[in-house]
């Protein structure tokens, strides 16, 4: 009977425990989540903060991708920052949980970074390094560590304005898929925030996220040009160069890479698909080479990795010695020259042509990479073996010696598939 009251004296001091608020907890309609963070550089050695949340009126996603006009009473839509159902809003401050705080002075709501998808540092801020910023908010309980952190080429605030979803009405959604679209092309990487803080203190490797910009739409050509030119095929881009226009300005096309918290350097769409391959993070995308036995005609293959890298490290008279294995597998996306590449002897061809190819891309970015002494492979994973112990591997300090090592790379290359066409023939006509 006594262990009845103690039980039934316990369950009810649980249920008035329960029935009551912590201090901390905040209702769901008292706080606006930002969905994106910017950080650009500003005067006096401070930072200049843009953040982008819903306004909870209307779509919120926008369909035909202008800035909204017109209405408020307190001048226009953009002095206001209201974008296709989006404020953005800047402030300038010491630090970027202190300009969060001083935006909570014009915020009827409470600023909340729980649900922070994509974080924007200006390429000017990367290269002054990120140390001062990367640590705070790694502290800071809100912030969420997931979200996704790109450097774009001019001001971070420019890029946000421009972060318009021209498809669907969730703006989150549409900032999650983006990002996921690394998945399908194999253009740019993608890097989560806790993945990039952990790569700055990492022994093995050095820290790389995607690099976007704003496209003016200048480089699609006029279609006056001369058509006799001879036929060239560019490997990589970079953000703003690619030759489009229509849908959002705003695009990611290639990868900022690092040397510890600094900014050192970029490697364009193609590099970043032979650096993602090495990595086994690379799924598939198109790319087009030339068809040699018909100068001027081209093959699209929709490219993949057959199997995992393959990937080695040990020493050799005192040099560090990485080999690097790789197996690629293509199905042709199209033969413009009607060759009958579908027969075995000619499929061999090819597959050695797209084998010499993408050899040459590999090595062309690793050289790139060593010449500016930065692993971003993760190299230093399969050198780590050759230490007995942590410490020494940090004596020796691989990502000082990553530039003197001899890397020496294999490719295996494979058309498996030839679409739904069986064999090509010459089309016909009266001529």
């Amino acid at each position: 009977m006594k262990r009845y009251k103690v039980f039934c004296l316990l369950l009810i001091l649980l249920c008035w425990m329960l029935a009551g608020c912590s201090p901390d907890l905040v209702e769901i309609d008292e706080e606006v989540y930002a969905l994106v963070l910017g950080a650009d550089i500003s005067a006096n050695n401070k930072i200049k903060i843009t953040l982008q949340y819903p306004s909870y009126k209307g779509s919120g996603g926008g369909g035909s991708g202008s800035k909204s006009s017109g209405g408020g009473g307190g001048g226009s839509r953009e002095e206001i920052g209201v974008y296709e159902g989006n404020i953005i809003t800047t402030v300038e401050a010491s630090s970027i949980l202190e300009g969060i705080n001083l935006l909570n002075t014009a915020v009827s709501r409470q600023i909340s970074l729980t649900h922070c998808k994509l974080l924007v540092f200006s390429e000017e801020l990367a290269k002054q390094g990120v140390e001062d910023y990367l640590a705070p908010m790694m502290r800071y309980r809100d912030m969420r560590r997931i979200m996704h952190v790109i450097v774009c080429k001019g001001k971070a605030e420019s890029f946000i304005k421009e972060n318009i979803n021209t498809i669907g009405e969730s703006e989150s959604k549409a900032i999650e898929l983006m990002a996921t679209q690394s998945l399908n092309n194999g253009l740019f990487p993608r890097m989560t925030f806790i993945d990039f803080y952990r790569n700055m203190l990492s022994p093995y490797e050095q820290p790389l996220t995607a690099y976007a910009g704003i496209n003016d739409f200048s480089k699609l050509s006029s279609g006056d040009e001369e058509t006799a030119s001879p036929l060239k095929i560019p490997e990589g881009y970079l953000p703003s160069e690619v030759p489009r226009k229509g849908a959002a300005r705003r695009e990611l096309a290639g990868t900022a890479i690092f040397n510890g918290p600094k900014m050192i350097g970029v490697l364009d769409s193609f590099e970043t698909r032979c650096m993602l391959i090495i990595k086994n993070q690379f799924k598939r995308g198109i790319v087009t080479i030339e068809d040699r036995k018909a100068p001027g005609k081209v093959i699209p293959l929709d490219v993949r990795l057959g199997r995992k890298p393959v990937i080695k490290g040990y020493f050799e008279n005192g040099v560090p010695i990485i080999d690097v294995r790789v197996n690629i597998e293509a199905d042709l996306g199209a033969i413009q020259s009607r060759v009958n590449y579908e027969r075995l002897s000619l499929v061999e061809a090819l597959n050695g042509q797209i084998k010499e190819f993408f050899e040459a891309g590999l090595r062309q970015t690793i050289d790139k990479t060593q010449r500016l002494n930065c692993d971003v492979f993760g190299f230093g994973e399969y050198i780590a073996g050759n230490f007995s112990t942590i410490q020494e591997l940090e004596a020796y300090n691989w990502k000082k010696h990553y530039k003197d090592a001899k890397v020496n790379v294999t490719v295996e290359a494979n058309v498996r598939r030839t679409g739904l066409m069986f064999g090509s023939k010459p089309l016909k006509s009266s001529q």
